[in-house]
């Protein structure tokens, strides 16, 4: 969803006994992908309550339904791996959630400004660099 974290359009549909919630959906631009185990997943599991059923799951890398794609031929920042991760009929156990179901969209805006604050600093030394040339 890009700079709009609230148009995810990945889901995450209860199982009828509530022991685990089904994942369907596609990521873009993913860093790490190919190296990571886990996964940080944010899925809606309550779509028409809107950013209210974002819920925040912790995904195997090695389980059925996770396909990481190749990676993007990037001009910079090739020693991370950035690829799209496919979740197709994802499984995953209600003890995977990270917090509580629907405060995903909080937890996702926490760590979306925490990283804008790094970036911003990157961005300083690029120009500090620039002019030093």
């Amino acid at each position: 969803s890009g700079t709009n974290a609230f148009a995810m359009k990945t889901t995450a549909t209860p199982s009828e006994d509530g022991s685990y919630y089904t994942l369907n959906g596609e990521k873009l631009w993913i860093s790490n992908s190919k190296e990571a185990g886990v996964f940080l997943v944010f899925a809606n599991a309550n779509p028409s309550l809107g950013h209210r059923g974002i819920t925040a799951f912790m995904v195997d890398a090695s389980i059925e339904g996770v396909h990481v794609g190749n990676p993007e031929k990037k001009l910079g920042l090739r020693a991370s791996s950035t690829c799209p991760v496919v979740f197709d009929n994802v499984k995953v156990d209600t003890d995977d959630i990270l917090g509580e179901v629907g405060l995903g969209y909080k937890y996702c805006i926490n760590i979306l400004n925490e990283g804008r604050i790094g970036i911003a600093a990157q961005q300083i030394g690029i120009a500090k660099g620039c002019f030093d040339i």
